[in-house]
């Protein structure tokens, strides 16, 4: 859901980019102005919102920077925080096998001490 979010974010801005362009040439073109003057406007306007443009999206880059950066770091915490429960596991894994082996030796033991001594 937030992925949708934060799509719908940039088509906003976009949106709002070139409904902002739109209305600057309809105004300009439905004013009352000679043709050279007019044509001038345009040409002012176009280059303010290639300008905003450009600006938007560098804006746009740098926050999407920002967020695989914090999302790379997340990754690493995620990451180094598995490593360590499987160490962690793999090391209780170890010592209850450890334990059981013990367990079964000492019962093997009893069990001969106990047909030895039957026999006897």
């Amino acid at each position: 859901m937030k992925n949708e979010e934060r799509g719908s974010g940039l088509g906003y801005l976009v949106a709002f980019f070139m409904g902002g362009l739109v209305g600057a040439v309809l105004s300009l073109l439905l004013a009352p102005f000679a043709g050279s003057e007019t044509r001038k406007r345009i040409r002012e306007v176009s280059m303010d919102a290639k300008d905003r443009t450009v600006d938007a999206v560098h804006t746009a880059k740098g926050r999407a920077t920002e967020l695989v950066n914090q999302g790379k770091d997340r990754i690493d915490e995620t990451k180094g925080g598995m490593k360590a429960a499987v160490k962690a596991g793999k090391k209780a894994f170890v010592k209850k096998k450890d334990e059981l082996s013990d367990a079964d030796v000492q019962k093997d033991g009893n069990s001969k001490k106990t047909d030895g001594e039957s026999a006897s």
